[in-house]
């Protein structure tokens, strides 16, 4: 009998290790899943004041961000404190999770920037890491450059956001 319980207990113990080495080796197999791509579409803005003299009319950056799929486009506007310069351009770029890249177009003076902007919940950081194109005549910039950037009001009821029925071949071919 003592003969029999070690063989039970023997092939119980196989029996495990290869149930186990079963499920370990299916997991390993499994295509990883890829994380959800965020929705950034939407007008996003920061506002620019100049705290010791508040009398300064405040400027600001604004995008406005068209998403199809994983691919982004949109446009954005600038103004400096005082209002002293102003910018306008477009981007386009590519969105992966919550994590988007995009090259940032300068209109009034051609720099091209590359900006990574993160969505955290109704907040997007944006970041230059890096100049594509310098600007003409080393002109001033008036592109965020490490901000965060939120979500403007959806716009009141019967009076729909322009950007809503826009597409990237909109923003792109304009």
């Amino acid at each position: 009998m003592p003969h029999l319980r070690i063989t039970f207990i023997k092939n119980s113990a196989m029996a495990a290790c290869l149930v186990l080495a079963t499920v370990a080796l299916s997991a390993c197999a499994s295509t990883p899943k890829t994380a959800a791509i965020a929705d950034f579409s939407g007008s996003w803005y920061v506002k620019w004041c100049d705290r010791t003299n508040p009398k300064l009319d405040c400027g600001g950056f604004d995008i406005s961000v068209v998403q199809e799929g994983n691919r982004m486009c949109g446009d954005f506007g600038g103004a400096l404190v005082n209002l002293r310069q102003i910018d306008d351009g477009t981007l386009i770029g590519t969105a992966v999770g919550n994590t988007a890249v995009l090259a940032v177009q300068s209109n009034r003076n051609g720099a091209i920037h590359l900006v990574r902007a993160e969505l955290q919940g109704d907040a997007l950081k944006w970041e230059e890491v890096d100049l594509i194109r310098k600007a003409d005549n080393n002109d001033i910039l008036v592109i965020a450059t490490s901000d965060v950037l939120r979500r403007s009001e959806p716009p009141t009821e019967g009076r729909p956001s322009p950007s809503l029925n826009r597409t990237c071949r909109d923003v792109t071919t304009r």
